[in-house]
C-alpha cells in the first residue's frame, strides 16, 4: 500500500498531542508554527516541553488521556513510548473518524510525520512511511546543504504571481525561462565524462 502525501492545513483546527517527553516535544515543535489549537495531556510534562510550550496557546492537561480528550479533535498526536497506550487511542479515535499519528507507532498510524525542510515560500517533505524515520532526516540533511535559504527563492515566487498578468503563452515561455535558469543557478548538470579511447 502506499501513502498518499498531503500538506494539511490545521490553522485553528483541534489538534490533540498525548505525551509530555522529548519525542512529544519534536512533535509539539513542528506543530506549533501551523497555527492549531493545541491541547496536550499527558501524565507529567518535562521541564524542557513546558519551556518549548511557553508563550504559545497551548492547553496541557497533567493527568492520563481519557476518551473525552478526543471530543472535537481533527488530529491525534500519540507520543506516548507505550505501543499498547498508542494502540488503545489509535482505536478510539478511529472509531470516531479522527486522524491518528503514533510515534514510531505505524500500525497504530493513520498519518505519519515527515522530516521536512523548509525554504522560503517551499516546504520538501521526506517519509519512509514510517520503515526508517532516520533515513528521513539524513535526507532532509543532505538536501539542507544542497539547497540554501536563500531570499530569491521568494522572488522567484513573486515573479511568478506577476507573470499572471502576461498573455497565456508569453506567460509559458517566461515561467520555463524562469524555471530553467533556477535549475542551472541551483543544480548545475555535471559535465559529460570524457570518453576513453580504446
Amino acid at each position: 500500500m502506499t501513502l498518499l502525501p498531503l500538506f494539511l492545513d490545521l490553522k485553528e483546527k483541534q489538534v490533540l498531542l498525548v505525551g509530555g517527553g522529548s519525542v512529544a516535544q519534536a512533535k509539539l515543535r513542528s506543530l506549533l508554527p501551523t497555527g492549531v489549537t493545541l491541547r496536550a495531556v499527558a501524565t507529567r510534562f518535562s521541564a524542557d516541553f513546558r519551556l518549548e510550550a511557553e508563550g504559545h496557546p497551548v492547553h496541557l492537561l497533567e493527568r492520563p488521556f481519557e476518551a473525552g480528550d478526543l471530543d472535537g479533535t481533527h488530529l491525534v498526536v500519540s507520543a506516548t513510548n507505550d505501543p499498547e497506550a498508542n494502540a488503545r487511542i489509535a482505536s478510539q479515535a478511529r472509531q470516531r473518524g479522527i486522524w491518528i499519528n503514533a510515534v514510531d507507532d505505524p500500525p497504530s498510524c493513520d498519518a505519519l510525520f515527515a522530516s521536512t525542510l523548509r525554504r522560503g515560500p517551499w516546504t520538501l517533505a521526506i517519509s519512509t512511511e514510517g520503515a526508517f524515520a532516520g533515513l528521513s532526516r539524513a535526507l532532509r540533511l543532505a538536501l539542507e546543504d544542497l539547497i540554501p535559504d536563500d531570499p530569491d527563492l521568494q522572488a522567484l515566487v513573486d515573479l511568478r504571481q506577476q507573470a499572471r498578468r502576461l498573455p497565456p503563452e508569453v506567460r509559458s515561455r517566461a515561467l520555463q525561462k524562469l524555471l530553467a535558469d533556477f535549475r542551472t543557478a541551483y543544480f548545475p548538470s555535471p559535465r559529460p565524462s570524457t570518453p576513453e579511447l580504446p
